[in-house]
């Protein structure tokens, strides 16, 4: 399964993030996006026709100045014949390639009349919408739609192949699956996906000083020394080595039934490395309190992406079994790093 990702530069941060997602799914030869698949002097309308002869299905990442994206001299850019987004989704169309209109950040998609001639058709396409807050959910759904674009094209196109892409619909399912497991899980701790947001009152105030006021009797943890821990992470063919910093700021815990304590952290994750990277609960597996381990209940992250050389602040909540005290600990995602909330020479407490 071959993808071919199309998109305006005022939509990257989205389109970076679905190529992410789609590279975990699909790997990353099956996934064309010019700025990382055209090299430096290479001709763009051969390698943008190679591609569309290639691909599978291709994605028009719609945002919401996606129409109305202008030139230096006004002039709206769709309109102009050498828009590189017209000239994609034109070659694509003409081609009968599928193509799946995707919309992103509350954008609508385009009424015929406001689209030149040669991609109209964009218009009567059925679109796939991915939300922030449903994100997850809404790929798992356009996976599931270049799924079914394949077994079209398979039917019309590749009858003489059926055996082959049986196979690779075979690893395409298992790479989702994985892929799923690894973002609902953490890669092996449990935390569930799509959590709800962490309410804590003046949120934004205790992300700035560790402080809620107000609300059902909060309480501080005294935190350790600099609880730190620093997750070294692999080069790859567009990022060189790396690391992720993360840091437990603040803590307060609360009494929310009468066997189960909330506690939410106010956790830091510092990007020193050269390529974006998500701040999202599937990093933080656990929370040890009184040797037990309790899974994220709540998840706020403040921004979601965090660009290289940029903090990113996330507020993590835990419900425990056992009154918060004594040693407590912070489990990262696959046992990647363990943080030392409190003073790692209290005793656990019990429970």
């Amino acid at each position: 399964m071959r993808v071919f990702l199309s998109y305006r530069r005022t939509d990257g941060g989205y389109a970076g993030r679905l190529h992410d997602a789609l590279v975990v799914a699909l790997g990353a030869t099956n996934v064309f996006q010019d700025v990382a698949a055209i090299t430096p002097g290479a001709d763009f309308t051969v390698a943008v026709d190679d591609a569309l002869d290639r691909c599978d299905a291709v994605i028009g990442l719609i945002g919401p100045t996606w129409g109305a994206a202008t030139s230096a001299d006004g002039v709206a850019r769709l309109w102009q014949d050498d828009d590189f987004v017209r000239f994609e989704l034109a070659r694509a169309l003409t081609r009968g390639v599928p193509v799946i209109p995707v919309l992103v950040g509350g954008a609508r998609l385009p009424a015929p009349s406001d689209l030149p001639a040669d991609v109209q058709p964009l218009a009567h396409r059925q679109a796939v919408v991915l939300r922030d807050e449903t994100w997850r959910r809404d790929v798992d759904d356009l996976l599931r739609t270049l799924e079914g674009k394949h077994d079209d094209m398979t039917s019309t196109r590749r009858r003489g192949r059926v055996i082959a892409v049986a196979a690779a619909l075979a690893v395409l399912l298992i790479a989702i699956g994985a892929w799923r497991l690894t973002s609902s899980n953490g890669g092996g701790g449990g935390t569930t996906a799509g959590l709800i947001e962490c309410n804590v009152p003046n949120a934004a105030e205790f992300m700035a000083t560790g402080h809620a006021q107000g609300g059902a009797a909060w309480n501080n943890l005294v935190l350790d020394n600099h609880p730190t821990v620093v997750v070294s992470e692999k080069p790859t063919d567009s990022s060189p080595a790396g690391a992720l910093v993360f840091a437990v700021k603040a803590a307060e815990w609360r009494q929310v039934e009468p066997r189960a304590w909330l506690v939410v952290l106010h956790t830091t994750m510092k990007n020193a490395t050269s390529a974006a990277e998500y701040h999202e609960d599937f990093r933080y597996d656990s929370l040890v309190v009184a040797q037990r381990r309790f899974v994220p209940s709540c998840f706020s992250p403040q921004p979601e992406i965090v660009v290289p050389r940029t903090v990113g602040d996330a507020l993590v909540g835990f419900t425990s079994r056992c009154r918060p005290g004594g040693y407590i600990q912070l489990i990262l995602a696959e046992d990647q790093g363990r943080i030392s909330v409190t003073n790692r020479s209290l005793e656990p407490s019990n429970c």
